[in-house]
């Protein structure tokens, strides 16, 4: 007998091409989208290290600017005392002979003046790099508040040719716990940048609030437009700047101020006084009666 198989051959050929078909078509749909995730992704990356590097170019354009204004400012500032330094050596040095004693009492004490002018304007410029590496070493004691806010204002006005006037009404036996030195330094900022941007009064005073003791150098001046009030306090900014700069200084007294606050556990800040002028204040901690007869200093940092 004949027996003859027939096999579907042709409906399968058919639907294998057909299934082979698809499964090409969602392979190229899966592939073109992952080009598309990796491409997408990829430009995003890009984008990202095209902004970092424009950052990173600007950082370096405003720290090159930066250089250069603070070698700008500081060459005028070290040249003005430099300069009269030199000038009232060089008279005494040629004429002493024909001077008479009020004369030269005079010239030694503006030459006195000046170098101790120079002096502070070296340490304001060293003393920021040193508290942010933390290198800056700070003696804690107990410090007369009173005492040194005298010896700096009286200080102060005799080097300054302006007819500010000054008054301390922070009560005597008030003591704190910091750096003598650098607690001289924070008043001795604060009440230069009220001669120089206040108005002809001005007041150091305090209060006690907590554990802390509270000091404000205020004056009748303009005060700080609103719009200032953060940036007074960033290196080598004044509330005039470029062309119309006219004061002296290198715009770092109220960023040390603030610094050298704060390494002393307190904290520095601008308010607008009533109804013209300005408030610095600061916050230093407050010696409690029982922690008087504690006299041994507490060396910090280094």
């Amino acid at each position: 007998a004949l027996i003859v198989t027939l096999s579907p051959v042709g409906d399968g050929n058919v639907l294998d091409t057909a299934q082979g078909a698809t499964l090409d078509r969602i392979a190229g749909i899966a592939f073109l989208i992952v080009i598309s995730v990796l491409l997408i992704a990829t430009s995003r990356v890009l984008r990202a290290i095209s902004e970092r590097q424009e950052r990173a170019l600007e950082v370096e354009r405003r720290a090159s600017q930066m250089k250069n204004e603070f070698v700008s400012m500081v060459s005028h500032e070290l040249r003005t005392p430099l300069t009269s330094i030199a000038g009232f050596i060089e008279t005494l040095r040629d004429s002493w002979r024909e001077l008479d004693a009020d004369e030269i009492d005079e010239f030694l004490a503006i030459t006195y003046n000046e170098a101790v002018h120079l002096k502070d304007l070296v340490e304001d410029v060293l003393v920021i790099p040193r508290l942010e590496a933390g290198r800056l070493p700070l003696v804690r004691t107990n410090v007369d508040l009173r005492e040194v806010a005298d010896a700096t204002v009286r200080t102060l006005l005799s080097r300054s040719a302006l007819s500010n006037d000054a008054d301390v009404a922070i009560p005597g036996g008030v003591i704190v716990r910091a750096d003598p030195t650098r607690v001289q330094q924070v008043i001795r900022n604060l009440v230069e940048n009220a001669i120089k941007y206040g108005g002809d009064q001005i007041l150091i005073e305090g209060a006690q609030s907590g554990g802390m003791y509270q000091i404000v150098v205020s004056d009748n001046g303009p005060g700080v437009p609103a719009e200032d009030r953060d940036r007074i306090f960033e290196h080598f900014e004044q509330v005039s700047k470029g062309d119309a700069r006219t004061d002296s200084g290198i715009g770092l007294g109220l960023p040390i101020a603030r610094k050298l606050v704060r390494a002393m556990d307190g904290e520095l800040w601008y308010e607008p006084r009533f109804p013209t002028g300005s408030r610095f204040c600061f916050s230093i901690p407050l010696v409690t009666s029982p922690e008087l007869s504690r006299h041994e200093p507490a060396v910090v940092g280094g």
